[in-house]
C-alpha cells in the first residue's frame, strides 16, 4: 500500500512538473510572439534613420564574421565604423557630414585594407545625407566627395571603394589585352599604369562617374524616403486639422439646432407674454426652455474642456427638445419632465448608435410635442405622418432626420406668418381656417421624405425679426447630402416650401 501511494505521489508530482513546463513554454512562446508583433509594428513605421543604422550594422557584423580583420588596427577601425553607424539616428546631420570626411581621411592612411576605408559608413552616410540635408547641400556633398575620391584614386592611389574598383577593372582589361597581343607575338607592359598613357586621367574620370552614379542613387533613395515621411506627416496634420474642423462644425451644429431654436422660442414666448394678464404658464415655459438651452451650452463646454466625448453629445442631440407638455406644466414639474425626457432621449440615442432602430415612433412623438408647442405659441398648423411600421435606420440618418425637423420648427417660429398679422404687401395674411404651416413626413423602406409649406411673414412683423442668418439649412443640407440625400427650398409668392429626401442605405 505504501509503495502504491508513493508511486501515485510521484506520478502526481511528475504531472504537475510537466504541466508547469508546458505552461512556461507557452508563456515564453507568447512573449516571443508579442515581441515579434512589436518588432513588425515598428518596422512598418517610417523609421528610416533607425532602419538604415540597423541594417548597416547587421551587414557589418555579418561581414566581420565572414571576413575578419587582418590586424588589430583594422579591427579597431571596424569597431569605430560600427559605433558611428549605430550613432547615426541620434545625430544624423552631424554624422552624415563627418562620415564621408572620415572615410576620405582613412583611405589616405598608410595601412590600406577592407576595414580601413569605411565603405559601410559611407553608404549609410549618403543615405542619411539624402534624408536629412536639403537638396543643394546634399548634391554638394556628393560632388565634393566624388571629386576628392577621384583625385585620391588617380594620383595618390587611395584604396577607396570606387577607385579600387576602377583600378581593378582597368588592370583586368590590360591583362586581357596583353594576353591577346602575346598570341600575336607582341608585348605590352604588365601594369596598366605603364601601358596606358592617360592612366591617371582615365582613373579620375571613371572614379568620378562611378561615385556620382552610386552616391547619387543613395542620396536620391534617402530623399525619396524623406519626401514620403513628409507627405505622411502632412497627411497626418491634415487629418488632425479636418478632425478639428469637423468637431467644431459638429459643435456649431449642436449650438444652432438646440440653443438657437430655444432662444427663438423664448423670444416668441416673451413677446406673447406681454399681451397676457395671466402669464405664469408662459413664464414656466420660458424657464424650462432656457434651462434646456443652458444644459446644451454646458454640454458643449464639457466637450471643449475634454470632460465629455463628442460622440456622446452627438448621440444626445438627435430628437432632443423640450416637449409641448412642458409648456403646460408648473415650474418644478416642467423642469423635471424636461430632465427626464432628456435622459430618455440620450439613452435611446446611445442605443441607436450601436444598432439600427425604428424611427417612426420617435418622429411621431417629436412632431406631436412640437405641434402642441407651436399651438401654444399661436401657430396652428397641420402635420401628417405616413410611416411603414418598423423601418430601421442608422444613427446618422436619425440625427439628420431629427435635426431637419428641429430646424423646420425653428424656422416656423422665426419666419412663419401669424394669424393676426396684417397684410402690408410684403407677407401673406392667414385666414381663420388656413393653417400656419403644413408638414408632411413619409417614411418607407427606401428613405424618408419630408415636405413643409408655410406662409412667409414680413421680416419686420415676425416675432424674431432681424435675426435671419440662413446657416441652419446650409448645415442641414450638408448633412443630408453627405448621406446621399437632397434638400431643396424655395420662396415664391409669399410661400415657403421645403422638400427633403434622406435615403436609408
Amino acid at each position: 500500500m505504501v509503495g502504491r501511494r508513493s508511486g501515485r505521489l510521484t506520478q502526481s508530482a511528475q504531472s504537475a512538473q510537466s504541466a508547469q513546463s508546458v505552461s512556461e513554454a507557452r508563456a515564453g512562446l507568447d512573449a516571443a510572439r508579442a515581441m515579434w508583433r512589436r518588432w513588425m509594428v515598428w518596422f512598418r513605421e517610417p523609421h528610416f534613420l533607425e532602419k538604415t543604422s540597423l541594417c548597416t550594422g547587421v551587414a557589418m557584423v555579418v561581414t566581420l564574421i565572414i571576413m575578419p580583420p587582418d590586424s588589430p588596427l583594422q579591427m579597431l577601425f571596424a569597431l569605430g565604423w560600427l559605433v558611428l553607424v549605430a550613432m547615426l539616428p541620434f545625430a544624423p546631420r552631424t554624422l552624415c557630414i563627418i562620415g564621408p570626411v572620415l572615410c576620405l581621411i582613412a583611405s589616405a592612411m598608410p595601412h590600406p585594407g577592407w576595414w580601413t576605408a569605411g565603405d559601410f559608413l559611407l553608404i549609410a552616410s549618403f543615405l542619411c545625407i539624402g534624408y536629412t540635408l536639403p537638396r543643394w547641400p546634399a548634391i554638394g556633398m556628393q560632388v565634393g566627395y566624388a571629386v576628392l575620391d577621384g583625385i585620391g584614386a588617380a594620383w595618390f592611389a587611395f584604396p577607396s571603394l570606387g577607385g579600387g574598383l576602377i583600378r581593378g577593372v582597368i588592370e583586368a582589361l590590360n591583362d586581357l589585352n596583353r594576353q591577346t597581343m602575346a598570341e600575336d607575338g607582341m608585348t605590352i607592359a604588365s601594369h596598366a599604369e605603364a601601358a596606358l598613357p592617360q592612366y591617371s586621367l582615365v582613373v579620375f574620370v571613371a572614379t568620378l562617374a562611378l561615385d556620382l552614379m552610386v552616391l547619387g542613387f543613395l542620396r536620391v533613395f534617402g530623399t525619396a524616403f524623406r519626401r514620403t515621411a513628409e507627405a505622411d506627416a502632412r497627411a497626418e496634420r491634415t487629418e488632425l486639422l479636418l478632425g478639428r474642423i469637423t468637431r467644431e462644425q459638429e459643435l456649431a451644429h449642436v449650438i444652432h439646432d438646440s440653443v438657437a431654436n430655444d432662444m427663438s422660442t423664448i423670444a416668441m414666448l416673451a413677446w406673447r407674454a406681454k399681451a397676457m394678464d395671466d402669464d405664469a404658464e408662459l413664464l414656466d415655459a420660458i424657464y424650462a426652455r432656457s434651462h434646456h438651452a443652458l444644459d446644451r451650452v454646458h454640454e458643449v463646454i464639457d466637450v471643449l474642456n475634454g470632460k465629455r466625448e463628442l460622440e456622446e453629445l452627438r448621440a444626445g442631440v438627435a430628437g432632443a427638445g423640450v416637449s409641448g407638455e412642458a409648456f403646460g406644466a408648473d415650474h418644478e414639474a416642467g423642469v423635471s419632465d424636461m430632465a427626464d425626457m432628456a435622459d430618455m432621449t440620450e439613452a435611446e440615442s446611445v442605443a441607436s448608435a450601436a444598432d439600427r432602430t425604428p424611427i417612426d415612433a420617435h418622429v411621431e412623438k417629436y412632431v406631436e410635442d412640437q405641434d402642441r408647442a407651436m399651438s401654444m405659441l399661436g401657430l396652428h398648423g397641420v402635420s401628417r405622418l405616413h410611416a411603414v411600421p418598423g423601418v430601421m435606420v442608422s444613427a446618422a440618418v436619425q440625427r439628420a432626420t431629427m435635426g431637419l425637423l428641429e430646424e423646420i420648427y425653428a424656422n416656423i417660429v422665426r419666419h412663419c406668418a401669424l394669424e393676426d398679422q396684417s397684410d402690408d404687401g410684403a407677407g401673406r395674411t392667414l385666414n381663420d381656417d388656413e393653417p400656419a404651416y403644413s408638414l408632411f413626413i413619409d417614411i418607407t423602406q427606401e428613405g424618408i421624405r419630408i415636405n413643409e409649406i408655410n406662409m412667409i411673414a414680413d421680416e419686420s412683423q415676425t416675432l424674431v425679426h432681424q435675426h435671419r442668418q440662413g446657416r441652419g439649412l446650409t448645415m442641414q443640407r450638408a448633412t443630408i447630402e453627405a448621406l446621399g440625400g437632397t434638400l431643396n427650398t424655395s420662396a415664391q409668392d409669399g410661400t415657403w416650401t421645403l422638400g427633403a429626401e434622406i435615403p436609408l442605405a
